[in-house]
């Protein structure tokens, strides 16, 4: 269940990372803070997603 829900983690904020760079690079576009705001934090959620996902499930917690 917990692989499950990482893995659905990242493919939904690598959505949402393309999409925002997508719009970022147009010329013209202009961009919010929340679209700023959800770029920004998506890549920590990405990074504990993978390390979990590498660790395996060893019982052993991200943070410590």
């Amino acid at each position: 269940m917990k692989k499950a829900l990482a893995i659905a983690l990242i493919v939904g904020f690598m959505l949402v990372d393309f999409l925002f760079f997508h719009d970022i690079l147009k010329p013209g576009e202009s961009i919010t803070f929340p679209q700023y705001l959800t770029g920004v934090l998506s890549v920590p959620v990405l990074i504990v997603c993978v390390v979990y996902l590498a660790r395996g499930d060893r019982g052993t917690p991200i943070v410590r």
